[in-house]
């Protein structure tokens, strides 16, 4: 998910606050400063949840491999749900630990926004997946989502005809997802205005109620030709329940993200078309990005910004999936 993020890298729309910033008298600016100037190791702390989705694992081991590669410590902060109050707990402690920088990858992008002012002006630069509203981040390193030049490629993809096409999803107005599903959808009823699209299905990233709407989608709807699925569990659910129906191959299945079980379903010919981020990159660039600023010395507060640092996606199809040049936009189960 720009789960960004992906495929589940959004189960909560809950502010709650956060920890409060460092304590009086310590000033993260000289203790940044000074750990660069002085040959000191810098340490870089990382916040983020949904550790059972393969997209998070494969940003962490990204960041991880980055941080080593540049000659810095690196510490995880993460749970295995995606909680508002799991995310809040970690900041916490990541917070406590005093680090140089901050990597914040919450389920809502605004949960930390006033701990965000304070770290920032404390000279701790914070880079997130997804931009707070109003930017009080150093930047936003994530997936691309205004430059589609894989949209050509998916549309060839779309079967001619009349028909209906269905829309699997996790929850519904999560701009996260919605920034990368809704080009893939207008770019679907553009190449074939004929489908009729039928209500979305939200499944709150369940597999097995997932499973179970697109069955009943396909009994209901003998004339179903496209099934496009928002995220990695959602798309594993889609290509289970289309391969139960005997309609693998018949029925197009577009995907977003690229979970092991996903690429399995590609393989096998029950998933059409992949739309991959490269979580295993943007880990990475979010390593490089605040590492780069500490580096440079500045003194003083960290400027705020919604710049982002964007990382392409991908359409990955049965034919280059295997390609070693696509190795980056396939998710892991661990480093």
């Amino acid at each position: 998910m720009n789960r960004s993020i992906t495929s589940a890298s959004v189960l909560s729309l809950a502010l709650l606050a956060g920890a409060c910033g460092h304590a009086a008298g310590d000033t993260s600016t000289s203790k940044s400063a000074d750990s660069a100037g002085s040959g000191g190791k810098l340490t870089v702390a990382s916040v983020y949840g949904l550790t059972t989705d393969p997209f998070w694992t494969t940003l962490g081991c990204g960041a991880k491999t980055e941080a080593a590669k540049l000659g810095v410590t690196y510490k995880e902060y993460t749970s295995a749900n995606g909680d508002a109050s799991s995310y809040s707990q970690n900041f916490s402690s990541a917070q406590v630990s005093k680090p140089d920088a901050m990597l914040v990858n919450a389920s809502n992008p605004n949960q930390f926004t006033s701990q965000y002012k304070t770290l920032m002006k404390q000279g701790v630069p914070v880079a997130t997946i997804n931009s707070a509203k109003p930017a009080t981040q150093y930047k936003v390193v994530g997936t691309d989502t205004e430059n589609l030049d894989f949209l050509t490629e998916l549309s060839d993809l779309v079967p001619d005809g009349s028909g209906t096409m269905a829309i699997v999803n996790g929850i519904p107005g999560l701009e996260p997802v919605d920034s990368r599903l809704n080009p893939v959808v207008s770019a679907i009823k553009k190449a074939n205005p004929d489908l009729k699209a039928l209500s979305p299905q939200y499944t709150n990233w369940d597999v097995t109620k997932a499973t179970s709407a697109v069955s009943s989608l396909l009994i209901a709807h003998p004339d179903l030709k496209v099934i496009v699925a928002a995220d990695g569990p959602d798309g594993q659910a889609t290509a289970a329940a289309v391969k139960q129906a005997g309609k693998a191959g018949k029925v197009t299945v577009i995907a977003l993200d690229a979970t092991p079980t996903e690429v399995d379903a590609l393989k096998a010919g029950t998933i059409t078309a992949l739309v991959a981020q490269s979580p295993r990159q943007i880990g990475e660039q979010q390593v490089k990005t605040v590492v780069d600023y500490l580096r440079q010395g500045k003194d003083g507060a960290v400027p705020a910004s919604s710049d982002k640092v964007g990382v392409p996606q991908k359409l990955l199809t049965k034919k280059n999936v295997s390609d070693a040049a696509n190795a980056d936009w396939i998710y892991k189960t661990g480093c």
